[in-house]
């Protein structure tokens, strides 16, 4: 009898909820076996994946997933990635902790460069520290959707002077998901107070015209290449918009299936010029889990054929939906 397979993944601590509602919708041949905070595991029940079909697994809820090879310790990581049958020398090596802090350096005791950025198609380690002498370690293969840093983690300066979380959630999208910011390219932010975001938007050089009936930073009603529309997205037409808007960010405290409608229907203004939509989906609701398939083929119906549903590490009862053409 061959050994049942099962499956790691991390998410935001707190949201295990999330995960595991999306994983009974959406693969509910993979049954919950282990919980901690951040980290779970479940039981494959269905066809295994292998080191390149893994890739395929695509959860909004995860900052990683991949197969689970085993539980080891720090003296013991080595032998035991070995013994798994995993090419330790030729895959890549990811090493992090979720909930502890530990002295582990994988660097050292493999021998070799860790947590380097994964390039498409790359098979990479990961080993997990979920405490002082626990490691449990698996592997991912490198696909589209698949963010290339130890586990969503990047490295983000945030500016003394920010003004909301929004700037440091923007910037996580920017940099996982690799959009090219231009100077000079003009953004739509519908939902924008208190103006976190576009003040990310603005300190990369770009133009922001904010929407939003509520008040924001006096910071960002001093910039030059900042407009302010104290409006809300449903009493807005064509006519009341700005000519040539590249992208489209939109964080709005309302339904998502309204949300959604009405900042898509904004956009067909921007047919020809459009590059792509950064919509922030809240989950105050559990059935909006269900819905994630539905609000992603309202975006390729607009015409978008890459499309990501995702949680960055800044997230919290929130996921992402990065729309791009």
């Amino acid at each position: 009898m061959s050994k049942a397979q099962f499956i790691f993944v991390c998410t935001n601590p707190g949201n295990e909820i999330l995960l595991k509602e999306e994983i009974k919708i959406f693969y509910p041949e993979l049954v919950f076996s282990f919980s901690k905070k951040g980290f779970v595991t479940f039981k494959n029940t269905g066809i295994e994946y292998d080191l390149k079909t893994i890739s395929q697994l695509q959860l909004t809820f995860a900052t990683r997933s991949g197969i689970f090879f085993g539980k080891s310790t720090p003296e013991t990581i080595a032998q035991d990635v070995k013994a798994s049958g995993l090419d330790s020398e030729n895959h890549m090596i990811h090493s992090f902790e979720i909930g502890c802090e530990t002295d582990f350096d994988a660097a050292k005791t493999f021998g070799r460069e860790v947590n380097e950025y994964s390039a498409e198609g790359k098979i990479v380690i990961d080993l997990i520290s979920l405490g002082p002498n626990e490691i449990w370690f698996g592997a991912h293969s490198v696909a589209n959707g698949c963010t290339r840093y130890p586990n969503s983690i990047v490295e983000i300066e945030t500016p003394k002077d920010a003004i909301s979380k929004g700037h440091l959630k923007l910037a996580q999208i920017v940099k996982l998901y690799a959009v090219k910011l231009f100077k000079g390219d003009r953004w739509l932010d519908f939902g924008c107070a208190p103006g976190g975001a576009a003040q990310y938007l603005l300190d990369n050089g770009c133009k922001v015209v904010g929407i939003d009936p509520a008040e924001v930073s006096p910071v960002l009603g001093k910039h030059k290449n900042f407009t302010h529309m104290k409006r809300s997205v449903q009493d807005l037409s064509h006519e009341d918009l700005p000519e040539e808007v590249r992208w489209i960010h939109a964080d709005i405290n309302i339904n998502p299936k309204q949300s959604i409608k009405e900042v898509l229907r904004l956009a067909k203004k921007y047919n020809r010029t459009l590059k792509g939509i950064i919509f922030t989906v809240q989950v105050v609701k559990m059935e909006y889990i269900e819905n994630i398939e539905e609000f992603e083929d309202q975006f390729y119906d607009w015409g978008f054929n890459n499309i990501i549903s995702r949680q960055v590490p800044a997230h919290k009862k929130e996921y992402v939906i990065l729309a791009t053409r």
